[in-house]
């Protein structure tokens, strides 16, 4: 077997090809057959254990293989534990690990000890490059500089008129819409009203909205809404939540850059409002954000195909059913992730149906038992049950497309749960 993976692409990157092909080209010269190739591109080993990466517990479910070759040790894991977890998994198959880079023998006492060191040395490696990234960042934000990433609503970046680099300044064609919003939810309007007011007026999306960008329209939602209203840039404040790790939930809004004495920065020439009004704001937010906080009458029914069955990789626990712009989703109500159901139960259903079709069920199978319920979503339902070990889902990018890579799906071992009969 060979794995190769990549976080992100750089021209400095070593690409999943050149890994696959060291890998291959190392197993020919050692005469050994390459049976399969897995690869998790786009994926952090810091961010990731191996086990809930898509390439490698697909790799894990394989069958017949003696070695894993790998490029380097890191390309598997940048924690310790990850790796010693990792190596115990294919030792449980009576597999080895091998790396083209890193002369390492797991089969002995030494090789081992001498791969946890390189392991090591990779999260020294990680954590070095996280401590530089908080350092850049930090010194851009004591100049006044805008650090990168995505542009609040209401503002633009804009040259240095100081020095090098960029500044934030307010955009002129939004401002007045930002403005008018925290006007509104200051004076008690729910962030759903709002959304209804945007659209129906035609304010101007953020600059480069998907939304815009498929269909030419002004539809928002209450998301992008209420993201807008918690970024402390509304007080001239800079967010800073140096080290937070990806599970933690919703970013803090008062987590703002300080000085050395403690106190937020605070740049008068892009707030919108002061800092207590900005913790009133929060405040009122947080005494809304209920799941189902719409009226009864309001609600769009969903299908109950997935009630209670996924969970929220980062905050363990069940996604509720809603809807976005009336399209029906799962999302978390704890850090607010959401997954398209349009694409995401298809998606299911096909996986369901090509990997455990022909699996036993009571005295058919379950292609069969699917068949025979029609589109009963409740007792789909019960079927999905009868195969499904665990059915989580990560945090992704926003505003992709629907992304396989967030789904980490368990089927159950052979012979598992029984379907029940409803009476």
């Amino acid at each position: 077997m060979l794995y190769a993976r990549l976080s992100v692409t750089k021209e400095e990157s070593v690409s999943i090809a050149r890994q696959l092909l060291s890998c291959r080209r190392y197993a020919e010269a050692r005469g050994w057959e390459v049976v399969g190739e897995f690869i998790d591109d786009g994926v952090s080993a810091t961010a990731s254990r191996p086990e809930d990466r898509n390439g490698w517990a697909s790799l894990l479910a394989a069958t017949d293989f003696d070695a894993v070759v790998i490029w380097k040790v890191d390309r598997l894991a940048r924690r310790v534990l990850d790796f010693l977890h990792a190596d115990e998994a294919l030792q449980k198959r009576g597999a080895g690990l091998v790396a083209v880079e890193d002369p390492i023998d797991m089969t002995s006492p030494q090789g081992r000890a001498f791969a946890v060191m390189l392991a090591v040395f990779g999260e020294m490696e990680a954590e070095a490059i996280r401590a530089r990234v908080r350092a850049a960042r930090a010194q851009l934000l004591k100049d006044g500089r805008w650090a990168g990433g995505g542009v609040p609503y209401g503002y633009k970046s804009a040259e240095n008129p100081a020095g090098p680099g960029w500044v934030l300044v307010k955009d002129p064609e939004r401002q007045p819409w930002l403005a008018e919003m925290v006007a509104k939810a200051l004076g008690g309007a729910t962030v759903n009203a709002i959304t209804t007011w945007l659209t129906a007026a035609g304010a101007p999306l953020p600059a480069g909205s998907l939304a815009r960008r498929k269909s030419g329209a002004t539809a928002w939602n209450r998301q992008t809404v209420e993201g807008i209203l918690r970024n402390p840039v509304l007080a001239g404040m800079t967010p800073h939540n140096p080290g937070r790790p990806k599970s933690a939930k919703r970013a803090d809004p008062l987590a703002v850059f300080r000085d050395e004495d403690g106190e937020p920065v605070v740049n008068d020439a892009l707030a919108v409002i002061n800092a207590e009004q900005f913790t009133v704001l929060q405040n009122l937010l947080d005494a809304r954000s209920t799941p189902q906080a719409r009226k009864r009458s309001e609600r769009v029914p969903t299908s109950p195909f997935l009630s209670r069955l996924v969970r929220c990789d980062d905050c363990d626990v069940f996604l509720c059913r809603g809807t976005n712009q009336k399209r029906p989703v799962l999302y978390c109500p704890t850090c607010r992730q959401t997954m398209s159901r349009s694409s995401f139960d298809p998606y299911l259903v096909d996986r369901l149906l090509a990997e455990r079709g022909a699996e036993p069920l009571g005295s058919s199978t379950v292609a069969a038992h699917w068949a025979a319920v029609g589109t009963s979503d409740t007792a789909r339902r019960e079927i999905l049950l009868t195969q499904l070990e665990s059915l989580r889902v990560r945090r992704g990018v926003v505003g992709r497309y629907f992304d396989e890579d967030r789904v980490l799906l368990r089927w159950r071992a052979a012979g598992g749960r029984q379907l029940t009969r409803q009476r």
